[in-house]
């Protein structure tokens, strides 16, 4: 990638409900030849178009199959043009990608502006504790509003402390269901500072029982998040209404 490219998708990132940055991009790779990059520009030109359509506008017959036969052709390609370690999830909002996955031990410490572009993170943990807690202090972290946590190897309350020592400042939904986070992890979560904007929180099956839903009632967490997924722990029924209904108290 070369440093005009890099340019045009921090601009879109920067302003990602503006349609122009996207436009010029579209023209961009055009402009480069090639038959990815033609398919990408026309894509990105149709997701625009659509955008601009009214609902019931006869156009959108034409617009959105071509949308469809582009994806159907291209997404296998456009899934691994993300940097290493990472792969792009459908679906594709206004022609490009801002959902991706990433295994913790293949991401490298680079600051890729297709990164700048993710909304949405799905991370498989197969790294110890320590590890993860320097993998969550990359830029990727600081601009997901969406983190799912998810994988064969179990984040433990380990790895729940490594995670809730990052910085989220954009983070508005973290999925931990099944992690076998504990009660120790959760409480590693109720102390963290590092979660301004959390709304969403998923919990379930994480092996956490009364005394892990006795630190949340008295957390700052429970303030902030609208809606929590304790099912399938061992909490009573008097303790999951008290953190439902947002009441304090032991």
């Amino acid at each position: 990638m070369n440093d005009t490219e890099a340019a045009l998708l921090r601009a879109i990132a920067a302003h990602p409900d503006e349609d122009t940055p996207r436009l010029v991009y579209a023209d961009y790779l055009d402009e480069q030849g090639g038959p990815s990059g033609a398919a990408r520009a026309e894509f990105i030109r149709l997701h625009v178009r659509a955008d601009r359509l009214p609902a019931d506008h006869p156009d959108r017959k034409v617009v959105g199959p071509r949308i469809d036969q582009l994806l159907s052709a291209w997404d296998t390609v456009w899934q691994y043009e993300m940097p290493p370690g990472y792969k792009a999830l459908a679906p594709q909002r206004r022609g490009l990608a801002y959902r991706g996955l990433a295994t913790a031990s293949q991401i490298e410490g680079t600051d890729d502006p297709r990164l700048h572009l993710l909304e949405y993170l799905e991370l498989v943990p197969d790294v110890s504790a320590r590890r993860l807690a320097e993998i969550t202090k990359q830029a990727v972290f600081t601009r997901v509003k969406t983190l799912v946590v998810r994988g064969h190897r179990l984040l433990g309350w380990a790895g729940a402390y490594a995670l809730a020592d990052g910085s989220y400042p954009r983070l508005e939904r973290l999925v931990l269901a099944r992690q076998g986070i504990g009660n120790i992890g959760l409480r590693a979560l109720c102390e963290s500072w590092g979660f301004p904007r959390l709304r969403e929180l998923d919990l379930r099956d994480n092996d956490i029982t009364d005394d892990g839903a006795a630190a949340l009632l008295g957390s700052g967490l429970l303030i902030k998040v609208r809606r929590f997924d304790l099912s399938e722990n061992s909490i009573s029924r008097e303790l999951l209404g008290r953190i439902q209904s947002g009441r304090y108290g032991a």
